[in-house]
């Protein structure tokens, strides 16, 4: 097999994420450098530049060791300028290992080899692709039940292995250095597992956010349908309290407040009196026409000479006032 020849490419650093070979990608160029090395990158026919992630996304100037060894080609298929940054869309190309740092000024540019991705085939790859396609969908339905049918079919056309990975790591999200493993992966198999233990921890997590997002659902709606309640009920209280009946219990309030009864008995006629103003008015309530003076106390074990009532009830009746 005939060695594979380097190339040297303008080096354009990013941050955060990690570019895929069949991945379509957005940026924002803003350093003077990063500015620079696109610039070239545009002025050839080709326009190929080398999208390499950092590993501290707050170095300004990184070199050589401040990168991973494994990037990806990537070629330029959109710019948009807006004042002092570019917008930019790229699509990942070829994987690639950067050999050496040609220049650094007045921006990175790198001798890099071509990676292969790799090929190999088993039973196994072939289950685990099919298991990575059902968990994503089911992820997608968890996650972004709205989301439009590009998504889902994106997932469902990925012509190989590495594809289908590289796809579901740039839709779900994951940690720089999951990302980067899953880039130098040296086998399907090895690639394809990965995903999976990633997938299914992150169906694991958004199952758990839907149950807590549901329950506190729950709780929220009955709250504001006990609200609810409760603002009808002081609604119909209130409509009720203030409708006054005249000939019953507005008569007999008049009358409680002119009668000489001793504290204890008001209090216990009083009490009674509001739950009769309560009540609806198609309820059967009979209440006798006598003065107040026929409200009378009913009491187990009467103390007269001490004044001791215990057990009071207070009925309405015809009798006259017991007098102590």
């Amino acid at each position: 097999m005939p060695k594979t020849k380097s190339k040297i490419l303008p080096v354009l650093p990013i941050k955060n994420t990690v570019l895929f070979p069949y991945i379509h990608m957005p940026f924002s160029v803003g350093r003077p450098t990063s500015v620079a090395a696109l610039e070239a990158a545009l002025a050839t026919e080709e326009k190929e530049i080398l999208l390499v992630c950092q590993r501290d996304s707050a170095d300004q100037e990184p070199g050589k060791d401040d990168l991973y060894p494994v990037g990806v080609r990537a070629i330029v298929k959109k710019v948009l300028r807006v004042e002092d940054v570019v917008q930019i869309i790229v699509l990942g190309v070829e994987r690639v290992r950067i050999d050496d740092l040609t220049s650094t000024e007045p921006y990175l540019q790198a001798a890099a080899t071509p990676l292969p991705l790799p090929t190999d085939s088993s039973d196994e790859i072939e289950a685990l692709q099919r298991e990575l396609v059902e968990l994503a969908l089911k992820a997608l339905a968890i996650a972004q039940p709205q989301a439009p049918p590009e998504v889902s079919r994106t997932v469902l056309t990925a012509d190989n292995p590495m594809q289908l990975v590289f796809t579901l790591a740039t839709i779900f999200g994951m940690d720089v250095e999951k990302q980067q493993e899953l880039l130098e992966a040296e086998t399907r198999a090895e690639a394809l597992r990965a995903m999976h233990a990633h997938l299914t921890h992150e169906i694991h997590v958004l199952e758990l956010r839907s149950k807590i997002a549901s329950q506190a659902q729950t709780e929220m709606s009955k709250e504001q349908r006990d609200y609810v309640l409760r603002q009808q009920l002081r609604a119909i209280q209130e409509e009720l309290d203030g409708r006054g009946d005249p000939s019953e219990a507005g008569s007999l309030r008049d009358r409680l407040a002119k009668a000489d009864l001793p504290d204890d008995v008001r209090k216990e006629a009083e009490r009674e009196l509001s739950r009769l103003e309560r009540l609806p008015a198609a309820a059967p309530i009979t209440v006798s026409p006598e003065p107040i003076s026929s409200f009378f106390w009913i009491c187990r074990g009467i103390n007269l000479r001490n004044r001791c009532w215990t057990f009071p009830r207070l009925a309405a009746c015809s009798m006259k006032t017991i007098s102590a």
